[in-house]
């Protein structure tokens, strides 16, 4: 043959060619690999073993068992790139004192490889079609959902509120012409008309976040007349139990951009959990403090503490921990997903920490901006 020819054949092979080529020493050594088997493993390759580039399902590859007898075409794998194993239809000949070895992809498999994958994408491509229907239906639904919620919740507050503040009348006026079993009744109805009040309010507060109308309004307000009554409001429920609020604030506090009424809500609530988690006759530690950047403020209960595989659920939607209220009391289960999406609003973060047996401690901080942003 023509030296030129043969060169120029060698090269094809080496540089060009799309299938596997490699010259091995019986040993299986690789002394050349050319450059389809370098893209297709993603290595040098030369100075590597062939066993370690040859993946064999059926069992041990042996190079010496490939050249002895008549040449027979084999489906080996290998490696690519990726990790991943890829058939070739595998020969292997012995030319001198070496062997060569040729790997070839079957033009028939490819193209149905390749049919397979266009059916595969064209499958895909529906069912996608068909997921973003169905999630624009969910999301109709869902916001149907959220209308007809926030509607009943808002038709239901008014005759909930007209029924607590005529037992607690009732209570207050006539409670030394009842006897003791009639006015149970009575502050039973009124405990379980607050607690339905406060469910009702959180729905409204879930449906509101959920239909993206949780705005905040912001306005320069000091937080420490925030805080005072908030612990007015949870005094009477600390005082049943016999718990003492230690509360540490740091003076000259300055006036905030914050939404008051938000932010009362969610000091209310975090007090009121501790109260409800702390051990009769004990403390709830409370902490308000300022630095230039940043408001910090944290209540710490002496109660159960929550699991720590637990506590990333507080701020989940119904979901309850296994630390249970010291007085029974009952919970909506959507109050800290309020509070969280009160704060994540004033831009600041919330988060916990608890130790089982030893209580918990709920922070959250949020931005001291002494002007509008």
């Amino acid at each position: 043959m023509d030296p030129k020819i043969h060169r120029e054949i060698y090269s094809y092979v080496i540089e060009k060619a799309p299938d596997l080529y490699f010259l091995l020493s019986p040993e299986g050594d690789i002394l050349k690999a050319n450059t389809c088997a370098q893209k297709i493993t993603g290595r040098q390759l030369v100075g590597e073993k062939i066993n370690d580039v040859i993946v064999d399902f059926t069992g041990t590859f042996i190079l010496a068992d490939q050249v002895a007898g008549d040449p027979v075409e084999r489906i080996l794998n290998v490696r690519n790139a990726s990790g991943l194993p890829q058939s070739y239809y595998f020969s292997f000949k012995p030319i001198d004192d070496k062997i060569l070895a040729l790997g070839r992809l079957d033009a028939e498999e490819l193209e149905n490889m390749r049919t397979e994958i266009l059916s595969l994408n064209q499958e895909l491509n529906n069912l996608t079609r068909e997921l973003k229907k169905k999630n624009s239906l969910l999301q109709l639904l869902n916001e149907e959902k959220n209308r007809f919620l926030g509607m009943a919740a808002h038709d239901l507050r008014k005759p909930i509120g007209l029924i607590i503040t005529y037992s607690e009348f009732v209570i207050d006026e006539a409670q030394n012409d009842l006897n003791t079993e009639h006015l149970g009744f009575l502050n039973t109805i009124n405990k379980s008309c607050a607690f339905m009040k406060r469910l009702v309010d959180d729905f409204l507060d879930v449906s509101a976040i959920e239909a993206g109308r949780f705005d905040v309004d912001l306005q320069p307000a000091f937080i420490r007349d925030v805080l005072d009554d908030s612990l007015r409001l949870n005094n009477l429920q600390a005082e049943k139990k016999g718990i003492t609020l230690q509360v540490r604030c740091d003076d000259n506090i300055p006036r905030i951009w914050m939404d008051e009424s938000k932010i009362e809500q969610v000091i209310t609530n975090l007090v009121s959990n501790a109260i409800e988690h702390t051990q009769p006759e004990s403390l709830v530690k409370i902490v308000l403090c300022c630095d230039k950047d940043r408001l910090s403020f944290s209540v710490a209960d002496q109660g159960p503490g929550i699991p720590e595989a637990e506590q990333q659920n507080l701020f989940k939607p119904f979901v309850k921990t296994s630390a249970k209220k010291t007085g029974g009391e009952k919970s909506t289960g959507l109050g800290m997903l309020i509070t969280r999406k009160i704060i994540e609003a004033h831009r600041g973060k919330i988060w916990v920490e608890s130790v089982v047996g030893k209580g918990t401690t709920v922070k959250f901080d949020i931005p001291a901006a002494r002007e509008q942003t």
